[in-house]
């Protein structure tokens, strides 16, 4: 992997990581349906105005709506809606584990359909990543007749799928732009369906506009609708998606110790086995790629 993609890789991890409390805190001051409207919106027009500012602004071709289309409903609008309804019902930290569980989906699916070629080596690494996300997923410890903690899993594991196939799709489907000059189009397409949605299922809304809130909408729109999610398209259309779902578990562990740190989620020893198992499987998968 080279450098540019490590760092592009940094940069979601501490965005993203990031963003599961900062969510957490900003959905204590308005609905899921509104949340994730008003942040797509600020994602939507800080992209737009970027591509504009740096003369990047294209409008896309028939052959292109397809991609677009595919990534900004799928990757977009879905998996940001089911996330926020999962995020309203369970902790930060166990939010993020069941939506960032794609490799459950990614690795399969890619074998048996794409016929994506994997080494024992990046076999190894996807068992330990697995073995360590299902440590902190703990489900044997999770109460099943909780009606919340059913909804909230359900919509995170089919956040996860929506994100899983859009991953695919950004690998196998054509590209005849580059990410930065779709990536606007994709958030818009995103968008629309939400903000219908929100205006039919909550016509009167109520918000307690804070500071806390206005911050939140900010981060999670600009840093990580906008800018994270066209760096996530550049890493899921040029590496292997086993390699791309593998990495992006690295955001769940970070996440799980700054939800630790701000919001006081216990951190136990099978915790912190299962980041030891999570990365030394992305370890494995660096080595045979190095190796390649």
């Amino acid at each position: 992997m080279n450098y540019r993609l490590i760092a592009l890789f940094s940069f979601i991890i501490l965005s993203w990581g990031l963003a599961w409390p900062i969510n957490k805190i900003g959905l204590t001051y308005m609905s899921p349906i509104w949340y994730t409207a008003f942040r797509l919106i600020v994602g939507t027009v800080t992209m737009m105005l970027l591509v504009i500012s740096i003369k990047k602004f294209t409008v896309p071709k028939w052959r292109d709506w397809p991609l677009i289309s595919t990534l900004g409903l799928l990757q977009i609008s879905v998996y940001i809606l089911l996330t926020n309804y999962g995020l309203a019902y369970l902790p930060a930290g166990r939010s993020s584990l069941l939506a960032y569980t794609t490799p459950l989906w990614i690795m399969p699916a890619a074998f048996f359909f794409f016929d994506e070629k994997a080494s024992s080596t990046r076999w190894l690494g996807f068992i330990l990543g697995l073995a360590g996300l299902i440590i902190l997923l703990s489900p044997w410890e999770l109460d099943w007749t909780n009606k919340d903690i059913l909804f909230g899993s359900a919509m995170l594991l089919l956040a996860s799928l929506s994100w899983a196939i859009s991953i695919l799709c950004a690998r196998y489907m054509h590209w005849s732009k580059s990410p930065l000059e779709m990536m606007p189009w994709q958030l818009l397409i995103g968008t629309l369906p939400i903000v219908i949605f929100a205006c039919i299922q909550e016509p009167i809304i109520h918000i307690e506009w804070t500071m806390p809130l206005t911050l939140s909408l900010v981060y999670t729109g600009l840093l990580v609708t906008g800018l994270s999610y066209w760096c996530g398209n550049i890493i899921t259309k040029e590496l292997p998606p086993m390699v791309s779902s593998l990495g992006f578990l690295t955001v769940p562990v970070f996440s799980l110790l700054l939800s630790a740190l701000f919001l006081h989620e216990h951190i136990n020893l099978a915790t912190t086995a299962a980041m030891v198992l999570i990365l030394l499987g992305l370890a494995f998968v660096a080595t045979e790629k190095k190796s390649a």
